[in-house]
């Protein structure tokens, strides 16, 4: 029997400007393991147990939807998830989910569908892109919709770069996170982030590190969720203040990332920003990443 053993990496969206656009692959990795069984459904968790262990469970209803799309009937799954990217914490741990379930599908059906198919499938599952295209494709990301169709740009991410990711106690899930957005932003504030996310990425390119601190700037989203995140801006500043060359909240949040182009101080910043958090009755966590330049991968293996 077929056993296909999938590891995805956590990531990082919208950089502050580049909101459901921009995406970032880190090297923190959830990791699932379908085994074909003749029928049924076994569920299994590791550093988990919030997850749904029955037909709801969203890596099982994105598996299955790659045999419904393809008109086939879904095998008996033993399934084992290790959790090791936070739940509802802005890091692309629902991505991580819909992208392996939708691998693994595919994998069984002899790659039925194209890596492009894939990434469509993944973010109709999702509801945006950034995630689940910085999941695939790894590295940075530049992802679009149009007409039911992703297009996505892998761009280059400086290697001086490292990543700082202070994660709260605390879940926020993304639903209610995108709730406090308005339904129209003024001229002005769009204005502001495009060209934030164009400077972000001319300052990526040429390496310029003073100018990451303006490319990393936002007003479309971060403005209305930091009630949500108590601190936010003042644990942010902390890590600027520190040495950062940028920090912005991670995804819908709670986590909060700060990019260092000098590894020596990345603990030093990480850690004065949890005792900022501290400040505000909020414990954290963090941890120093590199950027994950490859995205998912996918290991079949044929068991007797």
């Amino acid at each position: 029997m077929n056993t296909i053993k999938i590891k995805v990496p956590a990531s990082t969206s919208n950089l502050g400007p580049g909101f459901d656009t921009l995406s970032l692959a880190l090297d923190w990795y959830n990791e699932f393991t379908f085994k074909v069984t003749k029928e049924g459904l076994k569920i299994t968790q590791l550093n988990s147990n919030k997850l749904p262990e029955d037909s709801t469970n969203l890596v099982y209803k994105c598996f299955c939807e790659v045999f419904k799309k393809l008109k086939k009937t879904p095998p008996g799954i033993e399934l084992d998830i290790n959790c090791q990217i936070p739940l509802a914490a802005g890091l692309g741990s629902s991505a991580s989910a819909v992208v392996s379930g939708v691998l693994a599908a595919n994998t069984l059906l002899d790659n039925a569908l194209t890596k492009s198919e894939i990434l469509s499938l993944a973010t109709k599952l999702e509801g945006h892109p950034d995630n689940c295209a910085a999941a695939i494709y790894g590295g940075l990301t530049v992802s679009v919709s149009q007409d039911e169709k992703v297009y996505v740009s892998q761009f280059p991410w400086p290697k001086e770069l490292v990543v700082i990711v202070v994660v709260p106690d605390f879940e926020l899930p993304t639903r209610i996170s995108r709730e406090l957005l308005p339904p129209k932003v003024t001229y002005g504030d769009a204005t502001f982030n495009v060209s934030r996310t164009a400077y972000l990425l001319s300052s990526l390119l040429n390496k310029d590190w003073e100018g990451l601190k303006i490319g990393f700037q936002d007003r479309l989203h971060q403005p209305f969720r930091k009630d949500l995140v108590p601190g936010m801006e003042e644990v942010l500043s902390e890590g600027l203040k520190k040495g950062a060359c940028g920090a912005t909240l991670s995804g819908a949040g709670p986590a909060l990332v700060a990019f260092v182009n000098d590894k020596n101080k990345a603990e030093q910043i990480g850690k004065s920003m949890t005792e900022k958090w501290n400040e505000f009755k909020v414990k954290s966590t963090y941890k120093v990443l590199n950027v994950a330049s490859d995205g998912v991968k996918v290991g079949n293996l044929v068991t007797k």
